[in-house]
């Protein structure tokens, strides 16, 4: 009878941590896997890009060049070229500004003894596997990158992406399929 007792209490305990368990991770059957390169296509210009889909990174972040911030109406606003060696035409935007991201210097941008800088950030809208979706992005000058466009974390989870490290361009590929 104990032994039945001790069985009976090791299966309710095992149903209710698998339970909790299931209630408690992040469900994963809508999201998709994409490469650490994919492309992204900016609206309503139509432009497709390079975008790297960098997991340790929070914020998604733009090419932009001849950053002006001015005010309008009592609202910050800036205009900003979206230009890197890997874009055939420069796009012009003139947007809101959301907000002020700080973003933690490099070791190597050790010029100023400040650990963090300021980046205007806008919404934009993109279209990521076929699907419009309006993220954040922090406004730089990614020249010296490989991509004009990196989406980070909150990005990734916008767009319900997981991402494979060990691959790339996965949207090309199955556009080829097609």
């Amino acid at each position: 009878m104990k032994s039945q007792k001790t069985n009976l209490f090791y299966f309710i305990f095992l149903f209710i941590g698998t339970v909790t368990f299931f209630a408690s991770t992040p469900v994963i059957a809508n999201k998709s896997v994409y490469g650490y390169l994919e492309p992204v296509t900016l609206t309503p210009d139509k432009i497709t890009l390079t975008a790297k889909l960098d997991t340790g990174a929070e914020t998604a972040s733009i090419s932009a060049k001849d950053i002006q911030l001015y005010e309008k109406k009592g609202e910050e606003y800036v205009k900003f070229k979206v230009s890197h060696p890997n874009l055939e035409q420069t796009l012009h935007y003139n947007l809101p500004i959301v907000r002020h991201s700080k973003i933690k210097r490099r070791a190597i941008d050790g010029i100023n003894n400040k650990k963090f800088h300021s980046r205007p950030v806008v919404n934009i809208e993109i279209y990521f596997d076929g699907k419009p979706h309006k993220i954040m992005v922090n406004l730089i000058d990614r020249s010296n990158f490989s991509t004009p466009m990196l989406l980070g974390r909150k990005a990734l989870e916008k767009v319900d992406a997981i991402v494979d490290s060990t691959v790339a361009n996965t949207l090309l590929s199955k556009n080829e399929r097609y």
